[in-house]
């Protein structure tokens, strides 16, 4: 993860601030690697005046056998907000370095493409600080970094 330049050297701290391992019979405990960088995303967002917000989704069993689920449409994004300078809406798609965005978070990116959103796909705190300060528009899944200005 690429390190964010906090103002007075006051990072955020967290409880658990190593990724979760899977072992075959162990309990799965703490945030995993995404999870960590969205922390980061939001953290920095909030510290340079954005309002942000992360987007929560879940099932619960339902005693007949199905699932309830809450949250949005699949393949919101998962870190949303909007610059408080301007007003204008922002959407974060967080991963991993070799994360990859799944067809319907594909769909989405398309679907926003053409609207006056800011909407990108962020590796780091300081990618989505680029993102969302620079209005760049990254509809496209890469990894390198190379966005267009909006």
């Amino acid at each position: 993860m690429n390190k964010v330049k906090y103002p007075k050297g006051v990072a955020p701290a967290y409880r658990h601030t190593k990724a979760r391992r899977a072992g075959k019979h162990t309990k799965r405990r703490g945030p995993g690697p995404e999870q960590l960088i969205q922390r980061d995303i939001i953290a920095a967002l909030k510290m340079a005046g954005h309002h942000v917000w992360r987007m929560n989704v879940g099932a619960v069993k339902k005693e007949d056998g199905g699932y309830f689920r809450a949250g949005p449409q699949a393949g919101f994004p998962d870190v949303f907000g909007y610059r408080k300078s301007d007003g204008k809406a922002f959407f974060i798609e967080v991963k991993t370095k070799q994360g990859k965005r799944r067809e319907v978070q594909d769909n989405f990116a398309r679907d926003v493409a053409g609207d006056s959103v800011i909407y990108g796909v962020a590796r780091s705190a300081q990618e989505a600080l680029d993102i969302v300060t620079k209005g760049l528009n990254r509809t496209e899944d890469d990894p390198h970094g190379r966005t267009s200005a909006r």
